[in-house]
């Protein structure tokens, strides 16, 4: 086990013994390191999760300060156009997890998922987690996730500005059944199709309705309390599954602006493709993607 058994004896008396040590053997692979990203590796590492994966190929910048857990004051942050090298990301998550934990195993890959790594890494796994930012790098995380097999939480935060806001987050688990955030229409195929054929095609969806991307700066609000929340849905959903207190969750979607957190029980759409490849697919059927040259801006 990661860790004696007076550290997790209040864990003990939630998940049993036995839930406990399949925690321990459990192997969960954190697919990006950012605002949900370094909640969810906080979580997984304090719940005693024996192995932790990390693919993340980006350094640290000035404006994640507001946000990313493990990212302290006197980390090289530099802001945008300063050729000076931030903390890789992969390394913040390293020293995190070790300081909580340093029986845990971590393995870093500073690689797009989208490689031969990181999809060797998500086929090793037991549970990943995407925290990505683009539609599109959903799109391909959840057909690996269900070609190798890997039981897959997707998380998502959002905020929408204006004179009422609308802010919050949702958690979509995939964790070997029917179903997944295409046929369950979680998975915006207009934006994904558009992150696939590259930042021109962005921009020109982003000129048809009015939206100067440049302004934008490549990023929107984003607060570290909504991720939190987020995160802590997706690892509670992960614990309760993993320890078999109980089935998770497909979906979980916290308005915050309301104050609520919803359970979405529609059922998947027939004919999915991401799912037949849960069902008789392998990892050779998504391979492809390795040589799509989307993998160059699905960072």
């Amino acid at each position: 086990m990661a860790g004696s058994d007076e550290r997790f004896a209040r864990s003990e008396a939630f998940f049993g013994k036995d839930g406990q040590a399949k925690l321990a053997a459990t192997h969960a692979v954190l697919v990006g390191w950012g605002g949900l990203g370094s909640h969810a590796g906080q979580q997984l590492a304090l719940n005693g999760v024996g192995k932790i994966t990390v693919i993340d190929p980006q350094t640290a910048e000035e404006s994640n300060r507001n946000r990313y857990i493990g990212l302290w004051h006197d980390d090289p942050t530099p802001k945008r156009g300063d050729p000076t090298p931030g903390l890789l990301k992969v390394d913040m998550a390293e020293r995190l997890i070790k300081k909580i934990n340093p029986c845990i195993v971590v393995k870093k890959v500073s690689d797009t998922f989208i490689s031969r790594s990181g999809f060797d890494a998500i086929e090793q796994a037991d549970w990943a987690f995407g925290c990505l930012d683009m539609e599109g790098a959903r799109l391909i995380l959840n057909e690996v996730c269900a070609a190798t097999g890997t039981r897959y939480l997707d998380l998502a935060s959002e905020i929408i500005p204006g004179e009422s806001p609308e802010y919050g987050g949702r958690v979509f688990v995939n964790a070997g059944g029917p179903g997944c955030m295409v046929c369950c229409d979680v998975l915006d195929e207009d934006e994904s199709r558009d992150d696939l054929l590259g930042p021109q095609a962005k921009q020109d969806r982003g000129a048809l309705y009015g939206v100067d991307l440049s302004q934008l700066k490549g990023s929107g609000p984003s607060v570290v309390s909504l991720n939190g929340v987020v995160a802590s849905l997706a690892v509670t959903e992960f614990c309760v599954a993993q320890t078999g207190l109980r089935s998770p969750h497909r979906q979980l979607t916290y308005y915050a602006h309301k104050g609520i957190v919803t359970l979405n029980r529609d059922e998947p759409r027939d004919g999915c493709y991401a799912c037949s490849l849960r069902s008789g697919g392998s990892r050779s059927d998504v391979d492809h993607w390795l040589n799509e040259p989307c993998r160059d801006w699905l960072r």
